[in-house]
C-alpha cells in the first residue's frame, strides 16, 4: 500500500522540536523533484530557529535543510538527475544580522544566486551595482492582471521586483489579564493615553511584582528594531523617512524630531521602559510578553504565534495615533539577478515562487496576506482586519540609495540615546548629517 505521510522533524515552539507527521510531498512542477531524505545534519541556522531568532521560521515547518537522500520522483522537464539518484541539499538560512553582507560577498565572488530574496531598503544600492535586473521584459499580461502589489516593485520607473511578502505588520500588542489586574478598562489609541496607562501598571495578572508596562528591542543586532520602535512613531505623527525624491533624510521634520523626544520620554522622562531595555533583544521580548511580565510589546503579526503557543491571553491594536495612526509593514521581494545565466529560466522559477499553489504551500507555515488574485486569505483572520481597515496606515521603507548604511547609523544613534549616552537632538542632526554624505555620493 503506498505510503502517504511521512515523519519530520518540526518546530514547535521557542526551544521544542517534535516528530510529527504530515503529508507526503508531490511534484507540482515539472521542475520539481522529491527526494527521501536518508540522513540530516544540524546546521547553525536550526539552532537560531530553536531560540526564536528567525522571525519567519515559525511553528509549524519542517528543519533539516542540509541533507542527503534519494531522489524518488521527478518532473518532465527535469534532465539532470533521475529516481534512485543519491543527491545532497543545502539551503542556507542567513540571518538578518548580515543578510546584505552575505549578497555582497556572494555576489563580488561570483557565487550570487540567479533568484534573490530582497528587502527594500537594500535593492537600490544592489541595482547601482548593476547586480539586478528590471523584469519588464518578463512581465506577462497574466502576470500583471494577478499579482496585487507590482507598483511596490517599481523603481526609477522600473519593474526590479516582485513582493513575495506584503504584510506581517508590526502591532501594538496588550496583556489583557495585566491590564485587568491594573484596574485599566480602556486599551489605549494615543500616545498620551498610552503613556498614562503604562503608569498605572504596578502588578501583573496575579498581583505580584516584577512586570514591566513596556519592553522594546533596543539590545537586537538586527536593525529591524526600528521597523517596530521607531518608524512607526515618524508616520504616526505624519512624517516621511525621506523626501519625495530620496535625496534627503528628513527625520529633522517636526514629525521627526516628535517621535525621537516620544522614545526618549518614554525611557526618561516617564520611566515606561525599563533600565535593561538597551539589553533586550526581539526574543527576549517575545519572552517577557509570553510569561505574562510585560503589559505591552511591539511585535511583527507573525510572531504572535508564540503568544498563542503560550497561552497568553492578549489582544492588539494597529497602531497608536499621534497624528493619525501609522505602523510598518513588510515589502520583500524577488528579484533576477544579473548573474543569472539563464534569465528566463530564472523568471520562470519566480512565476512558480509567486504562483498561487506555492504561495497557498507557504502561507500554511508563514502566515502572510495573500499577494496574488489566486490565492485565498490565510493569515490569522484576527489580523484580517489590519489589512481591510487600516490600509492607509501601512507604510514600507522607500527604495532609497545608501539607506541600509544610514538607517544602521539610525539605529546605533538611537540606542546611544536610549542608554543615555547621547540627546534627542543630537540623534538627529548626526544622523541627518551621515545621510547626507552618502545620498550626495
Amino acid at each position: 500500500m503506498e505510503v502517504k505521510s511521512m515523519l519530520t522533524y518540526t518546530y514547535v515552539s521557542k526551544g521544542t522540536f517534535a516528530l510529527m507527521e504530515k503529508p507526503k510531498p508531490v511534484l507540482q512542477h515539472e521542475r520539481d523533484a522529491i527526494v527521501k531524505v536518508t540522513l540530516a545534519s544540524i546546521c547553525s541556522s536550526d539552532l537560531h530557529i530553536k531560540h526564536g531568532s528567525v522571525p519567519r521560521a515559525v511553528p509549524g515547518i519542517t528543519v533539516g535543510h542540509e541533507m542527503v537522500g534519494i531522489v524518488e520522483e521527478v518532473g518532465s522537464a527535469v534532465t539532470n538527475v533521475k529516481p534512485g539518484d543519491r543527491v545532497t541539499v543545502n539551503v542556507e538560512i542567513v540571518p538578518w544580522g548580515n543578510y546584505e553582507e552575505k549578497y555582497l560577498t556572494g555576489i563580488t565572488s561570483g557565487q550570487g544566486p540567479d533568484v534573490g530574496y530582497m528587502y527594500m531598503e537594500m535593492i537600490t544600492d544592489f541595482i547601482d551595482m548593476g547586480a539586478v535586473e528590471p523584469l519588464d521584459e518578463y512581465l506577462t499580461d497574466a502576470d500583471k492582471d494577478n499579482l496585487l502589489y507590482l507598483a511596490n516593485g517599481v523603481i526609477r520607473g522600473k519593474q526590479y521586483c516582485l513582493p513575495i511578502v506584503v504584510g506581517n505588520a508590526c502591532v501594538m500588542c496588550y496583556n489583557k489579564d495585566i491590564l485587568e489586574a491594573n484596574g485599566i478598562t480602556e486599551i489605549p489609541s494615543t500616545w498620551d493615553e498610552f503613556i498614562e496607562t503604562c503608569k498605572q501598571i504596578k502588578v501583573d495578572a496575579s498581583g505580584g511584582a516584577g512586570v514591566y508596562p513596556f519592553v522594546q528591542r533596543w539590545g537586537n543586532p538586527s536593525i529591524s528594531t526600528l521597523n517596530a520602535s521607531f518608524y512607526p512613531y515618524v508616520w504616526q505623527n505624519g512624517g516621511q523617512l525621506f523626501n519625495e525624491q530620496g535625496t534627503a533624510m528628513t527625520i529633522d521634520s517636526e514629525a521627526g524630531r516628535a517621535a525621537v523626544q516620544f522614545l526618549y520620554d518614554l525611557r526618561f522622562t516617564h520611566g515606561i521602559l525599563p533600565d535593561i531595555v538597551t539589553s533586550l533583544t526581539e526574543d527576549d521580548c517575545i519572552s517577557y510578553f509570553s510569561e505574562g511580565k510585560a503589559a505591552f510589546v511591539e511585535m511583527e503579526t507573525t510572531n504572535t504565534a508564540n503568544f498563542d503557543a503560550a497561552g497568553v491571553n492578549w489582544g492588539f491594536i494597529t497602531s497608536l495615533t499621534g497624528q493619525t495612526k501609522g505602523t510598518f509593514v513588510a515589502s520583500d521581494s524577488l528579484v533576477l539577478m544579473s548573474g543569472a545565466e539563464d534569465k528566463a529560466l530564472a523568471y520562470q522559477l519566480i512565476q512558480h515562487m509567486l504562483s498561487g499553489p506555492s504561495m497557498t504551500q507557504y502561507h500554511q507555515s508563514a502566515k502572510f496576506a495573500p499577494i496574488g488574485k489566486d490565492e485565498d486569505y490565510h493569515d490569522n483572520p484576527a489580523f484580517e482586519s489590519v489589512y481591510a481597515e487600516d490600509g492607509a496606515a501601512l507604510h514600507s521603507l522607500p527604495a532609497v540609495k545608501g539607506s541600509s548604511k544610514i538607517y544602521d547609523t539610525l539605529y546605533k544613534n538611537l540606542q546611544l540615546m536610549m542608554m543615555g549616552e547621547m540627546k534627542p537632538d543630537d540623534v538627529i542632526s548626526e544622523t541627518v548629517a551621515y545621510a547626507g554624505t552618502i545620498l550626495n555620493e
